[in-house]
């Protein structure tokens, strides 16, 4: 039996990247894979999206319980069939070749750039310049293709020894990144109900690998609604000792939101939903102006996403701090108050209560930003992180709010 038929994004036509549709249909997917890869049909589950409009497409699918398929389409026949020729001339990278959809696919642990996986996947830790004691096995928990990879290492018991993050060639320097890590993990655990943060248990600068001390607890998403308040009261005063500490060595202002990424990310969403390209043009040109000035920067986390901050009793713990820099503490607020406002679009508890227990956590240990550059950073937030990630991942549940989206982000600016 397939899938259910994929659900309509409301997307213009992209005559550039012609397979986009057919791509992001799970049942036209896994018929078609199956005739391809000479396998028995199967389901197919869409797992994780990017799409660069007018450029390409990458597409993580999941057949049956099994394995892992990832399809780049490309802009052209022409052009995939430049790639797959490279994957062919890379040594234990096999592709498959699909000129009927100008896509290439990779199983996993295959990729078109990430040259380590099957290495970490059959881990042997001296050979892969990470030597932790009682390493014996990995699992995969995050996959994002051409980009990263994140696996939990076990020891022969099963037990968490540690997490691998396996970085594409050129896009990190993990020995840089390393230090970030120790640097924020040293200085928490000093200060008095700081959060956990993960420590370095070592980093192969060749093969691009990171290894990360564990971090115990359950994302608070999957809490019970009962305890969500007092959680987030717990992460407002977590991310307000991130924001209270010195800034380490070699961290970079924090970008996401400056105008240029703004005006570019309404101009993508105009382009893809044509239905709400009125409003998020007038809302990017609100933003234009910028926050309100004086906010003295901070070391700000950079991804509040609700994977990345980890409950464990009384003790929040805030991992993955790639995206980490510095800016104005209502950088990370905005982001957490906007990704509040979006779960209750889709469903999702109230976002008003949770909002003031963020809020009023963080007020007891350092003060609040200003309302007026809450309230900007929440509108930007709104665009520029869920909006944007609502094409570019294929968000569904919020493609088919979108409209409600960017209303609500024009009514935070107003501070209504």
């Amino acid at each position: 039996m397939l899938t259910a038929v994929a659900q309509p994004t409301g997307f213009a036509p992209d005559p550039m990247v012609r397979s986009r549709d057919r791509l992001l249909d799970p049942v036209g997917t896994a018929a078609h894979l199956s005739a391809l890869l000479g396998r028995a049909p199967a389901n197919a589950t869409l797992v994780r999206t990017k799409y660069r409009i007018a450029e390409s497409l990458r597409v993580l699918y999941r057949l049956d319980d099994g394995p892992l398929v990832t399809g780049r389409a490309f802009a052209s026949t022409e052009a995939a069939a430049t790639a797959y020729q490279r994957a062919l001339a890379a040594p234990g990278r096999p592709a498959v070749h699909d000129p009927e959809l100008a896509t290439v696919w990779w199983t996993f642990p295959d990729d078109r750039r990430l040259r380590t996986l099957a290495a970490v996947l059959n881990p042997d830790p001296v050979r892969l310049g990470l030597p932790h004691p009682g390493w014996t096995a990995s699992e995969l928990v995050e996959y994002a293709p051409e980009r990263s990879a994140t696996f939990r290492a076990a020891d022969a018991r099963g037990d968490t020894v540690g997490y691998v993050k396996a970085y594409a060639p050129g896009t990190v320097d993990v020995g840089g990144l390393a230090r970030r890590y120790a640097a924020v993990a040293g200085v928490l655990t000093e200060t008095p109900g700081g959060p956990v943060t993960p420590r370095p248990l070592g980093w192969a600068p060749t093969a691009g690998l990171l290894m990360l001390s564990p971090v115990p607890g359950l994302r608070w998403v999957d809490l019970p609604p009962d305890e969500l308040p007092s959680t987030l009261h717990r992460l407002g005063a977590a991310f307000a000792a991130v924001h209270g500490i010195a800034s380490p060595p070699g961290l970079s202002p924090f970008g996401r939101l400056r105008q240029s990424r703004l005006r570019t990310s309404a101009e993508l969403v105009a382009r893809a939903r044509r239905d709400v390209a009125d409003v998020v043009t007038e809302l990017a040109a609100r933003l234009a102006d910028g926050p309100p000035p004086g906010e003295p920067p901070v070391v700000l986390h950079g991804d509040c996403h609700p994977k990345n901050a980890l409950v464990d009793g009384e003790q929040i713990g805030l991992v993955d701090l790639d995206q980490a820099g510095t800016g104005p503490a209502a950088a990370d607020l905005g982001s957490l108050l906007a990704r509040l406002h979006v779960d209750e679009l889709v469903g999702g508890p109230s976002a008003a209560p949770l909002a003031a227990a963020v809020s009023a956590g963080y007020a007891g240990v350092r003060p609040l930003p200003g309302d007026r550059s809450l309230q900007w950073h929440t509108a930007a937030a709104l665009l520029a992180e869920q909006a944007m990630r609502a094409v570019n991942r294929v968000r569904l549940p919020v493609l088919d709010r979108l409209d409600a989206l960017l209303d609500l982000a024009v009514a935070v600016l107003d501070g209504r």
